[in-house]
């Protein structure tokens, strides 16, 4: 497996936009998993699907599933209306395999699966007409501010009216939210660094590593990226080690399990934006609901 395609599924933890079928959807759900659901993951994709964060950013659940095709059924309406043919691909089904995070680099040398829709890709805009159509007017825009980032959306077009149909007069707030999520996501991560448990676990790592013979990286991200690009890891004496080495000190699991505390120390601390953020989905699922009941 190329090094490079690995390395793109290392979380910095920075704001992570999901593209849907050619819309833009922020996923999400309800946070908190029951009791019984989070005990004994069987593979570290289960201990990153655990995460509170993941449940909200990440996850592909059935409100996730009818908020995009939603979106993308009144796209596809809206450019239809201004006598465009707009195909975006069909969406994976809620639950399907996806992409986790992985923020504490390799987990498998094994590539992962992952649900990708078959059908054809989503058409690409064949003129400015089209992409005004489509994106909307380019300097006309509304955007939102996190700590280290900033990001915007398009303030009119098809693809804002969809988003306009589903959040009402909340759009400027769901940005403004999930600004302050991909913020919280970066600084559960940096708290995390600071964890005793977690720093004994990467002790632990390095010092199973230096039995290996490799004595110069000082946790399994910094390996990482210290690879050169276009490594075949199946074939690298380094990450083979680096993964067996999790395997026998156990890392993954005590690396997301405080990472779960961490996560979950900040919505505590923050749970305003928790609240306003389920509540924003609440409203998405409700008005995409009688958008796919319509038809």
């Amino acid at each position: 497996m190329p090094l490079t395609a690995w390395r793109n599924r290392i979380t910095v933890f920075a704001l992570t936009l999901v593209t849907v079928a050619g819309v833009w959807a922020f996923t999400g759900g309800p946070w908190g998993a029951s009791p019984a659901s989070r005990t004994s993951p069987a593979s570290p994709a289960e201990l990153s699907r655990h995460l509170p964060f993941y449940g909200l950013l990440y996850a592909r659940t059935d409100a996730v599933v009818r908020i995009a095709e939603a979106q993308r059924q009144l796209v596809i309406d809206c450019m239809a209306r201004q006598g465009f043919r707009y195909a975006p691909a069909s969406l994976a089904a809620a639950g399907a395999s996806e992409d986790h995070p992985e923020p504490f680099g390799l987990e498998s040398l094994v590539p992962p699966t992952s649900a990708t829709p078959t059908s054809e890709p989503a058409e690409k805009p064949m003129s400015e007409a089209f992409a005004v159509a489509l994106l909307g007017n380019p300097d006309q825009r509304i955007s939102a501010a996190g700590k280290t980032v900033r990001v915007s959306r398009p303030a009119n077009g098809c693809q804002a009216e969809s988003e306009k149909r589903l959040l009402g007069d909340g759009r400027q707030q769901w940005l403004r939210l999930r600004v302050q999520l991909g913020d919280g996501e970066k600084e559960a991560q940096l708290q995390l660094e600071k964890d005793p448990a977690f720093r004994a676990a990467n002790s632990s790592w390095r010092q199973c590593m230096y039995g290996a013979g490799f004595t110069s990286e000082t946790d399994p991200v910094a390996l990482m990226n210290s690879l050169p690009l276009g490594t075949d890891l199946t074939l690298s004496a380094a990450a083979q080690a680096d993964v067996r080495c999790k395997a026998d000190t156990d890392y993954l699991s005590t690396a997301y399990s405080r990472l779960d505390a961490m996560q979950t120390a900040w919505l505590h601390d923050h749970a305003s934006v928790l609240t306003g953020w389920n509540s924003l989905e609440h409203r998405q699922d409700t008005a995409a609901s009688t958008v796919l009941g319509a038809r």
